[in-house]
């Protein structure tokens, strides 16, 4: 299988992705499809383009007669700039060969490599002067992606950047920039699989980035003189300084990777390849039960249930009295005379029985001719 990007002139798409790059702050994600909304892929390599801005160093040398200095790189990059420019700001892009970054390596695979000179002179001070050397290049990537609960995640877990030159060959492909001893552990690649740039795309492409990687920017504090909106946003990328170039070249290849990705060419010449099969969740409902929790109340049911079966069972054959089970046989209970006597006529009024006879206590006895009845309570607790 070749994974390659082979078009001889830049399309429109390409151009936009170098456009957008340079401008843009942030660069949408290619969106893996997942309908269950919680997916998850193996480790997915892809032909992609990395990045990279190193300072460095400038050197200077002024002209008292002209009143001018000159800022130059080691790659031969220079610019002018007046010695009286207090309250000035100068920037320069250029296309470079390369000194960090060399574009004629044939193990990278560069298609654009330029530097850039920053001056800056403020009222009353000196001027200061930084340069930067800025690479892009094919490489090959290795994603991370998942999607959890609509939202997907992509993360570059590893990268690989070594290319060896392939002059023509069998078959259909021309000069080749072939990716080779590539890690399979770090990489999740195969052997049937073929990265490869061809050698015409990358010329396309220097052509086209050289056009886009040279201008200039003069400000102060009236006025502010650019050559193309495309140098305007590099100046401001400096503003920061290599923190804010990191962030922005890195955009710059996250744009050029969709890219590569939307639009490179996928072919099998072997017919057989690897697939990068990922797994699908569904959240569906779930119900748990806690067991234990329904125990203990059908414990206390069943107990209470034997409780009162052996409560009933032991009643019936202790022999209960008739007199315990309820107040009918009280009327069938004899109530001593004296008791009598006290009632009076206390039955024809209002609380008679109440004050006569509310305040005596009675005792429960059984006579000897086995009935019960009610007499005064002695003093002796009878």
């Amino acid at each position: 299988r070749l994974t390659e990007c082979e078009d001889l002139v830049p399309t429109l798409s390409t151009k936009a992705a170098v456009y957008s790059g340079i401008i843009s702050t942030e660069v949408p994600m290619l969106t893996a499809p997942c309908e269950t909304a919680n997916c998850t892929w193996p480790l997915i390599p892809t032909l992609a383009a990395c990045g990279e801005c190193s300072p460095v160093t400038v050197s200077q040398v002024c002209n008292q007669t002209a009143r001018t200095c000159t800022y130059s790189t080691a790659s031969g990059n220079a610019m002018e700039n007046p010695m009286d420019s207090a309250g000035r700001s100068t920037f320069r892009v250029s296309p470079s060969n390369g000194t960090l970054h060399p574009m004629a390596s044939t193990t990278r695979a560069y298609f654009s490599v330029f530097d850039m000179l920053s001056l800056t002179h403020p009222d009353g001070e000196d001027p200061s002067v930084t340069g930067t050397e800025c690479a892009l290049w094919f490489c090959i990537q290795a994603l991370s992606l998942n999607t959890t609960e609509g939202s997907q995640f992509e993360n570059v877990v590893a990268n690989w950047s070594t290319t060896a030159l392939k002059r023509g060959g069998s078959g259909a492909h021309g000069t080749e920039h072939v990716f080779v001893n590539m890690s399979a552990s770090k990489l999740n690649t195969d052997n049937g699989t073929r990265y490869a740039v061809t050698h015409e795309a990358i010329t396309a492409l220097r052509s086209f980035m050289t056009a886009i990687t040279s201008g200039t920017v003069q400000a102060d504090a009236s006025a502010l003189d650019y050559t193309s909106d495309w140098v305007e946003a590099m100046w401001n990328a400096t503003a920061g300084g290599m923190d804010s170039l990191d962030r922005w070249i890195a955009t710059f290849a996250a744009s050029m990777s969709t890219e590569i990705r939307r639009s490179g060419k996928l072919s099998s010449d072997s017919g057989s390849g690897k697939r990068y099969d990922g797994s699908a969740m569904q959240l569906a409902p779930f119900i748990r039960v806690q067991w234990y929790w329904l125990v203990y109340p059908a414990f206390m049911i069943v107990l209470s249930v034997y409780f009162l079966l052996h409560t009933i069972i032991a009643s019936a054959r202790d022999g209960v009295s008739v007199w315990k089970s309820g107040a009918l046989p009280m009327l069938f209970c004899r109530i001593d005379d004296n008791i009598h006597d006290r009632v009076g006529d206390g039955m024809d009024v209002p609380d008679g029985l109440e004050e006569r006879v509310g305040d005596v206590c009675v005792a429960m006895y059984r006579g000897e001719n086995g009935q019960w009845g009610f007499r005064t309570a002695s003093g002796d607790g009878e």
